[in-house]
C-alpha cells in the first residue's frame, strides 16, 4: 500500500515545496465538483497567503489537483515554511473508503507510522530542491484520528541542514482523498490548532461539493395513455450524485392529492386502467455518501 502513496508523494514533491498522497468508490451519473475546490484556498489561511503552483494532472489513471502555497502562509499565528494541498478523485466511495481505511489502520502502530514517514517524510525533503541534504533521524509522532474519515501524524525530521517539523493530514469524503501537508521553518514546532484548522477546511470543501441538489427538475417522456410506457429523465443534478431512485405516483386530475403507486420504482412505467381519468408523476431521488435529494416532475396530462 504504502508504495503505491510514495509514487503520489514524490511527484507532488517535485511540483513544489513538499509531497502529498493518493486513494479512490459507485460511478456517477452526474459530473464531479471541480477538483480544485478541493484544496486549501488563501481564504482558509490568515492574510498573505499566496498560492506558488496549481496543477491538474493524472495519476495511475487517477485525476488530481495539486496547489502548492509559497513560504509564509500562516495558520494559528505561525509562518508555514511550506504547504501542499492535493485532491485525488478515486472510481467511486467505496475505494476511496477503503484506501483511506488502510491507511488509517496502519498509523495506528509505531510500524505503520514509521513506514509513513519513509514514503511521506522522505519524499517531502528530496522534493525540497536541496541536493546535499541528508537525513540524520525520522521521528514519528502518534497519528491524530479525527473523526471517522479524517486523520493527521506529526513528524520530525533532522538533517544536516536544520531540523524540519510538520505535519501530514489525510481527509476522505465520497469519492476524495484530499491531503494537506504542512512545514513549519526550521525548528519551529506546529502546534495543533493548524494542522487542526486545515483538515476542517478542506472536510468541509469536500461536503460541500458533494451535497446533492437538483437544478433542473425530472421529466416525464411519453404519451399518458393506458398501454403506453412512460419514461422519467432525472433532470440535472450538482454534488455528483451516484445513485438514481424512481418512484411513480398517481394523483388528482389537477396534478395535487398524489398517492404513490405499489411497485413502480423504475425509470419507466406502462400506463394501465387503474391510471385513467388521473395524472401522474415521478419523484427522483438523488444519492451520493454525503448526502440525499428528491424531486418532482411536473405532472402528466390526465390518463386518457
Amino acid at each position: 500500500m504504502f508504495t503505491r502513496f510514495a509514487v503520489i508523494a514524490v511527484l507532488a514533491a517535485a511540483a513544489g515545496t513538499g509531497a502529498v498522497a493518493a486513494g479512490a468508490a459507485t460511478r456517477t451519473s452526474a459530473p464531479p465538483p471541480e477538483l480544485s475546490a478541493f484544496v486549501l484556498a488563501p481564504a482558509d489561511f490568515q492574510a498573505g497567503a499566496v498560492v506558488e503552483s496549481d496543477k491538474q494532472t493524472t495519476m495511475g489513471g487517477l485525476p488530481f489537483f495539486i496547489r502548492v502555497f509559497k513560504p509564509g502562509a500562516s495558520l494559528g499565528g505561525r509562518p508555514l515554511m511550506g504547504v501542499v494541498s492535493l485532491a485525488i478523485l478515486e472510481p467511486d466511495a467505496v475505494r476511496a473508503a477503503s484506501d483511506f481505511a488502510q491507511l488509517d489502520d496502519a498509523t495506528r502502530t509505531a510500524d505503520g507510522r514509521q513506514a509513513y514517514a519513509r514514503d511521506w517524510g522522505l519524499a517531502f525533503v528530496r522534493g525540497l530542491g536541496k541536493a546535499k541534504i541528508t537525513v540524520k533521524k525520522t521521528v514519528v509522532g502518534s497519528a491524530v484520528h479525527q473523526g471517522t474519515n479524517s486523520l493527521r501524524v506529526p513528524m520530525t525530521i533532522v538533517t544536516n541542514l536544520g531540523t524540519l517539523r510538520f505535519s501530514i493530514g489525510l481527509v476522505q469524503v465520497d469519492r476524495v482523498l484530499s491531503m494537506v501537508e504542512l512545514l513549519g521553518n526550521y525548528g519551529q514546532t506546529i502546534g495543533n490548532a493548524a494542522p487542526n484548522t486545515a483538515l476542517a477546511a478542506v472536510q468541509r470543501r469536500l461536503q460541500d461539493g458533494f451535497a446533492v441538489a437538483n437544478s433542473a427538475a425530472p421529466t416525464i417522456g411519453g404519451s399518458a395513455a393506458q398501454g403506453q410506457t412512460l419514461s422519467a429523465d432525472a433532470g440535472a443534478w450538482s454534488g455528483s450524485p451516484s445513485t438514481f431512485t424512481y418512484n411513480w405516483s398517481r394523483c388528482d386530475s389537477t396534478g395535487a392529492n398524489c398517492t404513490a403507486i405499489t411497485g413502480a420504482s423504475a425509470v419507466t412505467y406502462t400506463v394501465g386502467s387503474a391510471d385513467s381519468g388521473s395524472t401522474l408523476r415521478v419523484t427522483v431521488v438523488g444519492k451520493n455518501s454525503v448526502s440525499t435529494q428528491q424531486a418532482d416532475s411536473a405532472a402528466t396530462a390526465p390518463v386518457a
